[in-house]
This record gives C-alpha cells, sequence and structure tokens, in this order.
C-alpha cells in the first residue's frame, strides 16, 4: 500500500469517527432534557455521571447520561416539566409512569427507534427526596437495558 493510500484511509477514518460522534451528540440535543445536564451536573447536590469508551460499547450504548440529586426538591418542576415536553415533542414508542397524588414518582419512556438506535430516558424519585435521571442510547433492546438495570 502506497503512502498515500494511507493517508486516505486514515482521513477517510477519522471522518467516519468524527460524523459518528456528531450524530451520537446531536442525538440528544433534541431533547428538553438535554438542558438539564447541562444545567444541574455541576450542582453541588448532584452526581453527574457520563459514560464513554469501552464501558458503553461493552453495553451495547452510544450514550449514558446520569443525574443523581441528592434533594431534587428545588429541581422537580424543571425536570418533570422537560420530560413532559420530550414526551409531546417526540414520537414514544413506550410509556410507564408511576405517580401519586399528582406527582412523578417514577418514569421509563423509550423513544422513536430505529434500526440503529434505541433511545430511553428513565426518572426515579427516591426516599427522602433523592432522585436520579437518566438518558441511554444505543443498539441495546429493552430486554438488554432491563438486565442492565436489575442485575444483582
Amino acid at each position: 500500500m502506497t503512502t498515500r493510500n494511507v493517508i486516505l484511509y486514515r482521513i477517510f477514518g477519522t471522518i467516519i469517527l468524527l460524523a459518528g460522534f456528531c450524530l451520537t451528540m446531536h442525538a440528544q440535543k433534541d431533547l428538553r432534557i438535554a438542558s438539564l445536564f447541562e444545567k444541574y451536573g455541576k450542582q453541588k447536590d448532584v452526581t453527574y455521571v457520563e459514560l464513554n469508551g469501552s464501558i458503553l460499547r461493552s453495553y451495547h450504548m452510544t450514550a449514558y447520561k446520569s443525574l443523581v440529586f441528592k434533594n431534587v426538591t428545588p429541581y422537580k418542576a424543571d425536570i418533570v416539566q422537560c420530560l413532559r415536553q420530550d414526551v409531546a415533542s417526540q414520537q414514544v414508542m413506550k410509556t410507564q409512569e408511576i405517580t401519586e397524588s399528582g406527582e412523578l414518582l417514577s418514569a421509563y419512556y423509550r423513544l422513536n427507534q430505529n434500526e440503529e438506535l434505541n433511545r430511553y430516558i428513565l426518572y426515579k424519585v427516591g426516599k427522602k427526596h433523592s432522585a436520579t435521571l437518566i438518558y441511554i442510547e444505543g443498539k441495546l433492546s429493552e430486554d438488554e437495558l432491563m438486565e442492565m438495570l436489575y442485575q444483582p
């Protein structure tokens, strides 16, 4: 192989990697919850997790972001508003919600599925006003997601 061909392959490979990265970043940007990760990810009482690399690939994911709130009370209205807007604006394939006295306690949304990408939003209020918001996308199936979430 000539030096010119090696250079062309490297350039082509780099373009493919960048295109894949941009598509992954764009996929969540069309959601209102994307603003929550940016807005609350650095708050003192919030833990922000974003996975990348081999961890993502081992679970067939292209994106994983989570926010864990020690006390969700000051953020709850904003979170629920963003979730409602995303559900209204996206083609939601599956919705499971648990509410108590009109308050959203738990939500599972499977967004517009296509052959290459499944997208999920999970939200759960825990004990003592804690809460977790998770965004996942990738080739993992709903069964794989449930197995991952409920493994001991």
